[in-house]
């Protein structure tokens, strides 16, 4: 379908997501993998709280997967509220007709506009919730996996449970990259490492 153009032939864009795919990849997670993490955490919580002598700190594993379910949930309640806001001039040619859309376009682009600002505050915080609850879960995973005092083959499970907390350490650390890089809080020392590192893998690659 054609862009939209300002009467006076001026390209006049309307409102869209930065960048423009973010919509779609966010639906991705929040709509596919946040319900299977939240099933992965209730049914490691079921496991946990039948057979707590198999592991060496389950209350405190139950609430850490307690938890990490509900904000999963909470990021999918944002993440469906959200894209309640979230449209395009397309869909509103094919929702209201061609001839409406541009009988009414200023007081459609300014509403559009309006929708999109809602959108993008609950889908931040559907973002933080979904990434709360994945750092949980990983905690949560890597708790149960270290031994209880008479656990057989306690190596394997040590070793398990560093692997499974290195990566949900460098998960909170990409995941907090990506947040400053999004509001521009670079100047600092956190920002400045991890981005050499990446860069340093980029030249390597």
């Amino acid at each position: 379908m054609a862009e939209y153009q300002a009467p006076r032939g001026e390209r006049d864009p309307w409102a869209a997501p930065e960048p423009y795919g973010y919509g779609h990849a966010s639906a991705s997670a929040l709509f596919i993998a946040a319900p299977l993490l939240t099933a992965a955490a209730l049914s490691l919580a079921g496991v946990v709280g039948g057979a707590d002598d198999e592991f060496q700190w389950p209350g405190p594993i139950l609430l850490l997967l307690v938890i990490a379910a509900l904000a999963l949930i909470a990021s999918i309640q944002f993440a469906y509220h959200a894209r309640l806001y979230l449209y395009s001039y397309d869909d509103l040619e094919c929702w209201l007709g061609p001839d409406h859309v541009k009988a009414f376009a200023p007081d459609l682009r300014t509403k559009q506009e309006e929708d999109q600002a809602i959108w993008a505050k609950y889908q931040l915080w559907a973002v933080h919730s979904f990434n709360f609850g994945t750092i949980l879960l990983g905690l949560g995973i890597a708790a149960a996996l270290v031994p209880p005092d008479c656990g057989e083959q306690p190596e394997w499970r040590w070793t398990a449970a560093v692997v499974v907390l290195l990566a949900t350490l460098a998960d909170a650390a990409w995941v907090t990259y990506m947040h400053m890089d999004a509001f521009g809080k670079t100047s600092n020392w956190f920002y400045t490492s991890v981005h050499r590192l990446i860069e340093k893998a980029r030249r390597r690659g």
